[in-house]
């Protein structure tokens, strides 16, 4: 290993290390900073057990690194999902994947240049093909994950991310399977070339990610959960789509219109979508339209979940009126909200510690749709 890439490692592991403990440092609810904690530690896996002799250098501690390094395609696409998506928590299918991967990486890895795969050269090149394969897919989805919601995301700043970051890095991520995929097929070492341009990008790539966290540090993007309410700041046709906003959508009960998007609601206000964006996001302190629907959506809900005279109304009749296409979605986001579902919060109130738990969720709620209105 010459000098240069050496240089080039160690440095991509500093800058890796600072940048997850950055992340790790966020106030945030969800998993975002730590997902993107561990996508940085498994790229900075990947700088250890990729250089030359790695196995003799780092002796059986090469093997947990291998599995986390294998794991860093998913971690790319669940940072995307979670940062761009708004969702808070990882699923059973997410440590699934997780898993496969971490697995496969380490049989490919291990395997690679053996006896064994020289004597089962057809199963060698299967193993790369199925690691390689579920790498490249989760390097698709990541820019899929971006763009999907894109027009109902109300954070500006985040908008412009989505516009060309999380793409680039996604084709970079790409390229980097297929060379690797190609490398495992022909059987042959990477060129030094490739690899040295490859640390050298994931070092400039890196260094950039923390300026834009200590360049700009008192405005981390990653801090900043909620926008914070803010009527004073909106201009004169703001203030006029807030008034018409706040007169029609409780009232008329726009929000439990089925399918209902930021570009319709503006077409029913008689307003430019882009104005309507920032009369939520600004002075209404909503980051999501989707998270607006619901608040609303699940407030009606709760209150007819609690009312005796509905009691047996169904809830799939209550998910309907309120908006929600089918009692599914109705049911995560509810539960996402409340922490139990609608049947557990219908029945409450016949068990004395959940309904404590009700009476908190019931305050967490009306917290998050009671903007502060402009003076």
């Amino acid at each position: 290993m010459s000098a240069l890439e050496l240089t080039l490692r160690l440095l991509g592991l500093l800058e890796l290390t600072l940048l997850a403990s950055i992340m790790l440092r966020a106030r945030r609810r969800d998993h975002t900073a730590r997902v993107g904690a561990a996508l940085c530690l498994s790229v900075g896996a990947f700088m250890l057990t990729s250089m030359p002799g790695a196995a003799h250098v780092l002796g059986w501690i090469v093997y947990p690194l291998t599995a986390i390094c294998g794991t860093h395609p998913v971690w790319f696409w669940l940072f995307c999902v979670t940062l761009f998506g708004d969702r808070r928590h990882l699923s059973q299918a997410d440590w699934l994947a997780l898993a496969c991967m971490a697995v496969f990486g380490v049989l490919d890895q291990t395997m690679f240049g053996t006896e064994w795969a020289a004597s089962h050269a057809a199963g060698s090149r299967a193993l790369g093909l199925v690691y390689g394969g579920g790498a490249l897919a989760f390097a698709c989805l990541a820019p899929l994950a971006v763009f999907t919601g894109a027009r109902s995301d109300l954070d500006e700043r985040r908008r412009r991310v989505r516009a060309w970051f999380v793409p680039v890095a996604s084709a970079y991520l790409a390229i980097i399977v297929v060379t690797q995929v190609y490398v495992t097929l022909a059987g042959r070492q990477t060129p030094t070339v490739l690899v040295l341009a490859n640390l050298a990008l994931i070092d400039a790539l890196a260094a950039v990610a923390l300026w834009s966290f200590l360049h700009v540090r008192v405005v981390n993007w990653l801090d900043l959960t909620e926008p914070v309410p803010n009527g004073d700041a909106l201009s004169r046709p703001e203030r006029k789509v807030l008034d018409r906003l706040n007169t029609r959508f409780v009232p008329e009960r726009l929000y439990a219109r089925d399918g209902l998007t930021i570009t319709a609601l503006a077409a029913t206000l008689d307003t430019q979508e882009h104005i309507l964006r920032r009369v939520i996001n600004g002075a209404l302190g909503f980051r999501n339209f989707n998270d607006f629907l619901h608040s609303h959506r699940l407030r009606e809900a709760a209150a007819r979940l609690r009312d005796p005279a509905e009691r047996r109304i169904p809830i799939l009749t209550i998910a309907l009126e309120t908006g929600y296409g089918s009692v599914g979605p109705f049911n995560r986001a509810f539960k996402e909200r409340f922490g139990m579902t609608p049947t557990e919060y219908r029945r409450a109130p016949a068990h004395p510690s959940a309904a404590v738990d009700r009476d908190r969720a019931d305050a967490s709620l009306a917290r998050e749709v009671s903007p502060s209105r402009p003076a």
